[in-house]
């Protein structure tokens, strides 16, 4: 394996009853690569997302962040698997933000609880962590106070105050309205540029196209096709991908 491989997929396998869902996922993401993957509702996007922080577990495979294996692969304890997950950011389709804390208490929260970071310090990492993604002017707000796109925001801040190695979205725009879509495609934009390692389950193609380093295209729990992005885009090799970015564009 890569010495610089921030994410090695070896074989992924996961069904729902019998659902099978990943059909052998493999896949490498270099550290401060950005990848989007493409494909239908049902697709596994999300499901390979959520096997990677290990919120679903894979029946087979081995998935390594940095060389080290995680999850299901060693079959670990409760409390090494939260050790292993502050390693992994994860941002959600829905915020799930905590709804009686503040924005500022949201992301300062997340720090007292997992890493054990004094209050005042972690108050401190949160207005830093706010002002990045554009609401520092919020910090005193409540969730039910604020856009679809200022909260997905927020928890994109809680998620960098972790200082993840690296970075999971999981259709980070599809629950907002879409005039507040573009407001945290910037945000995500800004993070790729700042060299983060970052995956993202996506159906904004102008996003991918702009941002992507590489574009993978799944579609029913296979790796159809993936490339560089321009490339990917501008001559697609395989039908299913070109039905579906026609599907897409239309």
């Amino acid at each position: 394996m890569s010495s610089n491989a921030a994410v090695k997929i070896t074989d992924l396998h996961k069904s729902f009853g019998e659902l099978e869902v990943l059909k052998g996922i493999d896949m490498s993401v270099a550290a401060g690569e950005v990848i989007c993957i493409l494909g239908a509702s049902g697709s596994g996007k999300s499901t390979l997302l959520r096997c990677i922080n290990q919120l679903t577990v894979q029946e087979s495979g081995e998935i390594y962040i940095h060389g080290d294996a995680i999850g299901a692969s060693k079959k670990v304890n409760q409390a090494t698997l939260a050790k292993q997950r502050s390693r992994i950011g994860y941002v959600f389709q829905q915020f799930n933000l905590w709804p009686h804390r503040t924005a500022l208490g949201n992301v300062a929260d997340a720090l007292m609880v997992v890493k054990k970071i004094p209050k005042k310090e972690a108050g401190k990492i949160a207005l830093d962590r706010l002002t990045e993604v554009g609401l520092a002017d919020w910090q005193d707000e409540y969730p039910s106070t604020l856009s679809g796109g200022q909260q997905q925001r927020v928890a994109i801040a809680r998620m960098l105050a972790m200082e993840p190695e690296v970075m999971l979205f999981d259709e980070p725009t599809s629950a907002l309205d879409p005039e507040r879509v573009g407001e945290v495609i910037d945000v995500m934009r800004a993070l790729a540029a700042k060299g983060h390692t970052m995956i993202i389950a996506t159906h904004e193609l102008n996003f991918a196209r702009d941002t992507a380093d590489r574009v993978i295209f799944i579609d029913q729990g296979v790796i159809v096709e993936q490339g560089v992005a321009k490339e990917f885009f501008e001559s697609p090799k395989s039908e299913r991908l070109r039905s579906f970015l026609k599907r897409m564009s239309g």
